[in-house]
């Protein structure tokens, strides 16, 4: 793989061609016009601009191929080309050795270097080399093509004089012509007070459109032998070239590094290799970084980490850099092809890294344990390449393997951040899904209320009562609104959650043990509270005192949990009907008892007390000193009572009979 992306050149050339599929219409134009220029004067210059990996290089190695295999070029044109690294060139007179030797390599220029050894300790070393060099090319009735890669690397290492005096010879001697490539914007072509400036014919190597994608992949196919599934794919699956393209910012090194998880995607199986994508990029992603100067640095940090696209007001706040400093950094990135700019409906553009997985690497690299937006990228990746089935599908096989432990900490985290941004799962799976995943990952994982109760009702129904119990006890109810629907949801279900839950409830809560707790579940208490009422509501009606002395046993060791809680409609309501049955059935000093341990507000206890001392006496005298509203009040609450009571004694007769 290393070979193939980073050394063109050691490509077998006849494969090399066959596979050069894209950028043809910009290769097609500089090589027409080597094809007319006959450098009988200086010839235009150019200087093909793109990020790394957009594909200088293979373009340069193209257009040298291009010359040497062109019947008419080849008999007066040479093509020279230079790495991006050339560790041997410090200073001008090193670039004429350099040719010399290459010259004298690879096309049988003999003596050309021992004519330059001679003048290497003089001061008119790099003149006298040229010279030697022009006298060659002339005898042999040649021309050379240079194609040097990263020239700002090669010019950095001359001073400007020597600058100058590269541009003076290009520009006068028409012996070279020069096509060069760099990854970033020089300054030198920028400043018109830098001797470059205005003297290359620059071309921009932007990312691939869809159709010059689809080549590179039809290309990419017929070497892994993977045709029939592109072509099922580009037929039936376009968006996913579009997301690919996307991705890769349409850079061609990273497309063929993303092309084996392209195809392996085709029905959404595991990004297994993705990581190894991840490293393999590396080299060429640490090198755009270290390209970069550090406050371009710092703010390509503080857009990547961001992965969607931001103002400039918040990264030169992120950066503490000044917001003008920043617009012209995002300006020279932007000119650097390292950073889009998009327009809003208003007048402050926003920004983002133009290649997207430039930014994955990042993310992944760089980016907080913890910070959901680490993995965003892939939540873009499988929203669009995935439908909501495969998702799902996803997500429990996930689950499973979290469960059997088959997972490595690095997965179980990246990806369980990942399956917190998809909110259409199943709730079921969603609730799995919280308890698989560690606890700061987990905590992002919320079930709405409506999901909850559709969850709960599958499970009763279905009765896979330890999820049942998991479920109904991961939820806290706040409100007052969600604790009276969780009541009422309980009312409705309650003789199947009696089926479910009262064996091993009823086990903890009659216990003497008074370290047994329900585990502070508010789901399971309300079950059990209610279970419990109806069974002491049956045995008042049946007058059996030694179970309804037990039942109120009970109830008060449930209490507790509802201490501290503002009681909603049906909480109260419900503590109220078993006040009204023990006094209905003359359990007066239990009815007392209880209501004194329930969390009644001041008012409704001195309210009870009243009624309470009502029954029992049977008095009026004890509302004599109530205002009217407050006597009526208890009033209709012993009118109630009453009633109640009535019923009591018709069912206890009817039993007797």
């Amino acid at each position: 793989m290393s070979i193939l992306l980073y050394n063109p050149d050691r490509k077998n050339k006849a494969d090399f061609i066959a596979e050069f599929v894209i950028r043809t219409k910009i290769f097609d134009e500089i090589m027409a016009d080597i094809k007319t220029g006959k450098m009988t004067t200086p010839e235009q210059h150019y200087l093909l601009l793109g990020q790394r990996g957009a594909g200088k290089t293979t373009m340069l190695l193209r257009l040298k191929y291009a010359v040497e295999d062109d019947a008419k070029l080849s008999k007066w044109l040479i093509p020279v080309i230079f790495s991006e690294e050339q560790y041997n060139i410090g200073e001008l007179g090193n670039l004429w050795e350099r040719i010399a030797e290459y010259l004298e390599d690879y096309h049988g220029f003999d003596g050309i270097t021992n004519e330059i050894i001679p003048f290497i300790q003089q001061d008119n070393y790099e003149e006298a080399a040229l010279k030697v060099l022009i006298h060659h090319l002339d005898r042999h009735k040649k021309k050379v093509i240079l194609f040097i890669d990263n020239i700002g690397q090669l010019l950095a290492k001359f001073d400007d004089l020597e600058v100058r005096r590269l541009r003076e010879i290009l520009q006068t001697i028409p012996h070279f012509r020069l096509i060069a490539g760099s990854p970033v914007v020089l300054e030198s072509i920028l400043d018109y007070q830098q001797p470059l400036f205005e003297f290359f014919k620059v071309i921009q190597l932007k990312g691939l459109t869809d159709e010059e994608s689809i080549a590179l992949l039809r290309q990419l196919a017929v070497l892994h032998h993977e045709e029939a599934k592109i072509e099922r794919i580009i037929k039936n699956s376009p968006s996913r070239i579009t997301t690919l393209r996307t991705l890769s910012g349409g850079v061609p090194r990273t497309m063929v590094l993303l092309f084996q998880v392209f195809v392996d995607h085709e029905h959404g199986t595991a990004l297994s290799d993705l990581e190894q994508v991840l490293d393999a990029v590396t080299p060429l992603y640490k090198h755009r970084m270290d390209d970069l100067p550090a406050q371009q640095q710092k703010i390509v940090d503080a857009v990547a980490l961001h992965w969607e696209a931001v103002s400039v007001k918040d990264l030169a706040k992120q950066t503490r850099l000044d917001s003008k400093l920043v617009s012209a950094q995002l300006r020279q990135l932007e000119k650097n092809q390292v950073i889009e700019k998009r327009a809003t409906k208003t007048k402050n553009h926003i920004y983002l890294l133009r290649e997207r997985f430039f930014n994955i690497w990042y993310l992944m690299r760089y980016g907080r344990k913890q910070d959901r937006n680490r993995v965003v990228w892939l939540v873009k990746f499988l929203e669009a390449w995935c439908d909501k089935d495969e998702i799902e599908r996803r997500v429990k096989d996930y689950i499973e393997k979290a469960k059997k432990g088959m997972l490595a900490n690095n997965v179980l985290e990246t990806y369980g951040h990942v399956y917190t941004f998809f909110k259409d799962l199943d709730p079921e799976t969603k609730f799995l899904l919280k308890e698989s995943t560690p606890d700061y990952v987990a905590s992002n994982i919320d079930l709405t209320e409506d999901e909850f109760y559709q969850l709960l009702r599958e499970t009763l129904r279905e009765k896979k009562l330890d999820v049942l119990q998991k479920i109904a006890s991961s939820r806290r109810f706040v409100s007052i609104a969600e604790k009276d629907r969780l009541w009422l949801f309980i009312e409705t279900n309650l003789e199947l959650l009696s089926e479910a839950f009262w064996s091993q409830t009823a086990k903890k809560i009659t216990t003497s043990d008074k370290n047994v707790k329900l585990n502070n579940s508010y789901f399971l208490t309300i079950v059990a509270f209610r279970l419990v009422a109806l069974s002491l509501v049956a045995a008042i009606a049946k007058n059996y005192q030694d179970k309804i002395e037990y039942f109120v046993s009970v109830l008060v060791r449930l209490l507790p949990y509802f201490k501290g809680l503002e009681l909603s409609t049906e909480e109260r309501a419900s503590f109220e009907r078993i006040i009204v049955f023990l006094h209905a059935g003359k359990f007066h000093s239990l009815a007392n008892m209880l209501f004194e341990k329930m969390p009644f507000s001041k008012e409704e206890v001195s309210t009870w007390r009243r009624v309470n001392a009502y029954m029992e006496s049977n008095q009026q005298d004890v509302i004599f000193d109530l205002g009217e509203e407050q006597a009526s009040l208890i009033l209709t609450k012993v009118d109630f009572i009453s009633l109640v009571r009535k019923l009591i004694e018709e069912e206890r007769t009817q039993q007797k009979r």
